[in-house]
């Protein structure tokens, strides 16, 4: 019994990259689907792709025969990816593997011959363009808005929630006293006017504390020490997929501040695990109040013994050992 856990490969070139753009410029939906799903690259490292690399391990851990699949069936993410996992070629999988596939590829899941999972982490990717009735197939999501928008998108069949893993070796807890003061982190990418808002709001409200550090573009193992640094993080995205650096943030000891993202941050609880904010002022009333470092270290801590759920050792490992079982019994 083998699963095999599909992924985008990584690759810079912009060919393919720009052979997509035209496909949609001279809106030619068969060239873009060519190159999505035949090529299937991409030049940048995703959330959710990480989040699919760890299941892998956390399977891997449970005794389990687990891959990678790509295009190419090398490690083309090098030190851009984690844990050092084995790759196949995903036109070598066998008929009796076990195809995780994410929500990106899913209309691949009918030229699979065996049990097939859609792993369906992101809104915006999540279509009805596979037989998901089939018996053989499974739905998995990391959220209750995820599984809210699988209700509507595949009726009739329910989308069980997978734990999202948060690796607090990567991210280990550093107490607000020792990190830098007033530094706050954001993401541009996502929700960049919200980071502009917030600041705006926070200086009008005669706001010095906090000083705002703009994080784009670096690999994971960049981020994770990055992660060492801040006393908060800004959630600025409208709407989220598995929603993992407000998780990373809460095992580091950060405090994350601001949206919900339509509750795609299931985790955050308001003055207790992070502090909700909707809208840039409501964020900005919120970074005062977090100029109290009592009420900084007592949610920070919080949130850690929260998130501890997630970690690899705990929730993750569960689910995968019920998993194997689930899957063994078939056989």
């Amino acid at each position: 019994m083998r699963f095999v856990f599909l992924v985008p490969d990584l690759d810079p070139n912009e060919a393919w990259g720009s052979l997509f753009w035209l496909g949609g410029f001279l809106r030619l939906k068969f060239i873009q689907d060519w190159v999505r799903l035949r090529v299937m690259g991409t030049n940048e490292v995703f959330g959710g792709t990480l989040n699919i690399m760890r299941q892998c391990w956390v399977a891997r851990n449970c005794g389990v025969d687990a891959v990678l699949a790509t295009t190419r069936g090398f490690d083309s993410y090098g030190e851009r990816g984690i844990y050092n996992l084995r790759f196949i070629r995903w036109a070598d999988r066998l008929e009796d593997d076990i195809c995780i596939v994410p929500d990106f590829f899913t209309e691949l899941i009918d030229e699979v011959k065996g049990p097939a999972i859609a792993y369906l982490q992101v809104p915006i990717h999540t279509h009805n363009n596979f037989n998901y009735r089939d018996s053989r197939i499974t739905l998995w999501t990391d959220s209750p808005l995820m599984q809210e928008v699988c209700g509507e998108v595949y009726p009739d069949k329910e989308a069980q929630i997978v734990p999202n893993i948060v690796d607090n070796n990567a991210f280990p807890f550093i107490p607000q006293d020792q990190r830098e003061q007033g530094l706050l982190f954001a993401f541009p990418r996502k929700g960049p006017e919200f980071i502009t808002e917030t600041q705006k709001c926070y200086q009008e409200m005669g706001g010095t504390y906090w000083h705002c550090e703009l994080i784009d573009g670096v690999s994971f193992q960049e981020l994770t020490k990055l992660f060492r640094r801040p006393q908060v993080f800004l959630a600025s995205a409208p709407i989220e997929g598995c929603a993992l650096p407000p998780q990373e943030s809460m095992a580091a000891g950060i405090v994350v501040v601001g949206r919900t993202a339509e509750g795609a941050n299931f985790c955050m609880q308001h003055g207790k695990t992070a502090m909700t904010a909707e809208t840039p002022e409501k964020a900005a009333e919120c970074l005062r109040e977090l100029e109290d470092a009592a009420l900084r270290d007592y949610i920070s801590r919080k949130a850690r013994d929260y998130i501890s759920y997630y970690f690899p050792s705990e929730e993750p490992t569960r689910f995968w050992q019920e998993t194997i079982r689930e899957f063994a019994s078939k056989v």
